[in-house]
């Protein structure tokens, strides 16, 4: 792996691992499936994003590779605004100790239904979308502009860490439910400081026009 193949990878991970610190509607339904059923079942919620994003990756590609560079450019600065616009919502959430471990549902899942509502929540869920579209798409396609090896190393390093975070997530909450809320908080003040960099870097890579 080149180094140009290793930063996209880095670029990935550093991604995967805000994505999965952030809390929302799937790490919700995560820890509460594994508060109810332990690991396993909250392991299953955690293949969600493999079902749902390809399609999504692929009309964002397909909108992506066919407007002008400059408009790529755009879309990175717009990208790493909404990025610091996560830090700080996320923020807000964190010194209000708003970060939740999920609320215990009444209802029994069996076998895999906790991975169906997962793909349902995720389908009608708009943050992949404008993740996609605002943030990852244009370092995707600036991959690709290299070779699809950049572009399987970008991909490798966010999904990658992305499901291991997940799965870690899983694997507290199962193993040590009242530490559960003090290691969101944890995960949460990390990926803070994760977007804000790369929000950073973002602006910075749409303001200059470089990769």
């Amino acid at each position: 792996m080149d180094s140009a193949a290793l930063a996209f990878f880095l670029r990935g991970a550093a991604l995967g691992i805000s994505a999965a610190a952030a809390p929302g509607p799937l790490q919700t339904l995560l820890i509460s499936e594994t508060l109810l059923g332990g690991f396993r079942r909250g392991a299953r919620v955690t293949l969600a994003p493999l079902v749902t994003d390809t399609p999504i990756i692929a009309l964002v590609l397909l909108v992506l590779v066919r407007i002008p560079p400059a408009t790529v450019q755009a879309l990175s600065f717009a990208g790493g605004l909404y990025v610091l616009y996560l830090a700080l919502g996320m923020w807000r959430q964190w010194r209000a100790g708003a970060v939740r471990d999920g609320e215990r549902r009444q209802a029994e899942s069996v076998g895999w239904e906790g991975l169906r509502r997962a793909v349902v929540l995720n389908w009608l869920n708009p943050s992949p979308y404008a993740f996609w579209i605002l943030v990852s798409g244009p370092i995707l396609v600036a991959a690709l502009g290299r070779s699809m090896l950049h572009a399987a190393a970008f991909l490798i390093g966010f999904y990658g860490i992305f499901v291991a975070s997940m799965l870690a997530i899983a694997w507290l909450f199962h193993q040590a439910r009242r530490l559960g809320p003090r290691v969101v908080r944890g995960l949460v003040l990390a990926s803070i400081a994760i977007l804000v960099v790369f929000g950073v870097l973002l602006i910075g890579q749409g303001w200059g026009g470089g990769r």
